[in-house]
């Protein structure tokens, strides 16, 4: 805590600008906690203090730590610096049951500091949990889980230097858990949970939801819905309004004013854009040369599309529909299904129409700086949308994942990592894998594996097995090279190729597995669409460099997106030295 200005109490003076305890002139050893707690209470100006402000302001608002007994601790060492009788105290007063008080403050003299401004509370931390399906709809599902991600991103946006809002990822690992508020709270450190349900009564649907605080498992907020479109609405925008109350009563009119820019005119749209959103994010999160080079098949991504197109049909003004939309477009181009020319044009377009709509939308921005990153190549105008996008939401935490990639890529690699760790500390649980993704493009491969071995082979998603191939074939561990892509495959449903490349490393080795993939492109490039940058890092792999120097000349001719990592990928490393390919990183604008 930095609060400026000095306190005096008496004969005892606290100089918080300092650091410092003075009694009778003489400086008093006092550790930082207890420090920190006697300039919160001197603060206050002869507020009560109670514990529950204690722990907000000392532990991050996490109630469920073992605080009591530090508490003690603190308030002990506070009356023995101030050297009084703790049964008749003289300035720090008990208030049996609530909390403490400081008091005998003396006024400041004319001409001295002014009185210390309060320290900024840490943020609060809120989780919206998967609304339950209790209908008899399964296709309901993937509504439930999406308006709870749409609620998160809604509150996300109430205030964003007060506010952290935990990512529907991490809170949909808790969905039917069996767990109580209290443990969810205590788990994962969050302040306020949002739980809700639909239900269906004949042609009747009902959306019930509630606000709950977890220090005192107080309920602020319940409410019922019908029909359950507009009620999905009126849900985000109550539960927002509700929430904005509670921090700053300022906010809510403020936050009403947002929702009502962000959500559509129709409600159907919203329901349709939430869809999209699910299956974008179900499929986006895969390593892209992977994916391509692997060929996944592209179901998810026709699937958000259309429910895009439905959203943006049934609303044309609707901004986030056309966010929805430039994520396609950009996402299927760097996940090789289209060439750039068709994809990023089409992206930078949708994406300048979500800004044109609502230039406060964060997802309008981070769509842009995608354009700007992967296609465009222009670091700074990338830098400076990912910026805009986190100072709207800094809980948004894919625009704190993508945000590092550029920053590893400038070789900003302490950055960096600081935005894979704030990511992580808004998603704790989602999209795992992200900060192993940061390791490999960092060069970091031994590392990778290292943790991988220490923490065993547990079930994981398809990403960390995509990067572990990755790793370990750098590192010539082959087998587990072979282990780890099939892995990926058979947790991606690609059994039959995962079959393919076994039985071609039983039969060859690791060096016909990995001819065997560079003539599975060409043959594809025959019949559709194969990205350049593909083949170029398939010449690299198995160590040509005229093939893969003509390749990657045809990738920098049609601005094959990967290539704005091109100096992060594992498989050119052996070649980053020699002036040909300095060459082309330097018109990649490196």
């Amino acid at each position: 805590m930095n609060t400026p200005g000095p306190a005096d109490m008496d004969d005892v003076e606290l100089d918080m600008r300092r650091y410092e305890l003075r009694r009778r002139g003489e400086p008093v050893k006092l550790e930082r906690l207890p420090m920190e707690l006697l300039i919160l209470m001197a603060s206050r100006n002869g507020q009560l203090v109670t514990r529950a402000d204690i722990v907000r302001a000392l532990w991050g608002a996490n109630a469920y730590r073992e605080t009591d007994t530090s508490i003690n601790t603190a308030i002990r060492k506070i009356r023995i610096a101030l050297d009084e009788d703790p049964d008749v105290p003289r300035y720090l007063i008990t208030v049996k049951g609530k909390g403490y008080r400081l008091e005998g403050i003396r006024a400041l003299k004319p001409g001295a500091e002014a009185a210390p401004a309060a320290a900024p509370a840490a943020p609060i931390r809120v989780l919206v949990l998967p609304f339950e399906n209790n209908s008899d709809d399964p296709s309901l599902d993937t509504f439930c889980a999406a308006l709870a991600d749409e609620t998160s991103a809604n509150v996300g946006m109430l205030d964003p230097q007060r506010i952290l809002v935990i990512a529907r990822t991490t809170a949909a690992r808790y969905q039917r858990a069996n767990k109580s508020i209290a443990q969810i709270a205590h788990e994962l450190d969050v302040d306020y949970v949002l739980e809700g349900s639909l239900m269906r009564e004949g042609g009747r649907v009902r959306i019930l939801a509630q606000l709950i605080r977890s220090f005192d498992q107080v309920q602020l907020l319940g409410c019922a819905h019908e029909p359950m479109a507009r009620g999905a609405l009126d849900i985000q925008k109550e539960v927002g309004a509700a929430l904005a109350k509670e921090v700053s009563p300022a906010l809510a009119e403020r936050q009403q004013h947002r929702l009502s820019r962000r959500l559509p005119i129709d409600p159907a749209a919203h329901d349709a854009y939430l869809r999209g959103r699910y299956y974008w994010t179900r499929r986006v999160h895969f390593d892209a040369g992977f994916a391509a080079h692997h060929a996944l098949n592209d179901e998810d991504f026709i699937r958000a599309h259309s429910y895009f197109e439905t959203a943006l049909d049934l609303d044309p003004t609707y901004a986030l529909g056309y966010v929805g939309m430039s994520n396609i477009y950009g996402s299927t181009a760097t996940h090789g299904f289209y060439a750039p020319s068709q994809g990023y044009p089409k992206a930078r377009e949708a994406a300048l129409r979500a800004l044109e709509l609502d230039p406060s939308l964060p997802e309008a921005h981070q769509a842009l700086a995608g354009v700007h990153y992967f296609y465009d190549w222009d670091w700074r105008r990338a830098e400076e949308e990912f910026l805009a996008a986190l100072r709207l939401n800094p809980s948004h935490a894919e625009t704190s994942r993508l945000y590092a990639r550029l920053l590893l890529v400038l070789g900003r690699e302490a950055e960096g990592r600081a935005q894979f760790e704030l990511a992580e500390r808004v998603d704790p649980l989602g999209f795992e894998g992200s900060r192993v993704f940061g390791l490999v493009q960092s060069g970091r491969y031994d590392e990778v594996i290292r943790e991988y071995l220490s923490a065993g082979h547990g079930p994981s998603s398809p990403l960390i097995y995509q990067l572990l191939a990755t790793a370990f074939e750098v590192e010539e561990h082959f087998e587990e090279a072979i282990d780890a892509t099939i892995d990926a495959l058979t947790r991606c449903n690609e059994f039959t190729r995962a079959e393919a490349i076994r039985t071609v490393w039983c039969s060859g080795g690791y060096k016909k597995v990995l001819e065997w993939y560079l003539q599975d492109l060409l043959a594809r490039r025959r019949y559709r669409y194969t990205s350049p940058f593909l083949l170029a890092e398939m010449y690299a792999r198995l160590e040509r460099p005229d093939e893969m120097f003509h390749w990657l000349e045809v990738a920098l001719a049609e601005r094959s997106p990967l290539l704005c990592e091109l100096r992060t990928n594992a498989w050119f490393r052996r070649f980053r030295s020699m002036g040909r390919f300095r060459n082309v990183e330097r018109r990649i604008g490196h």
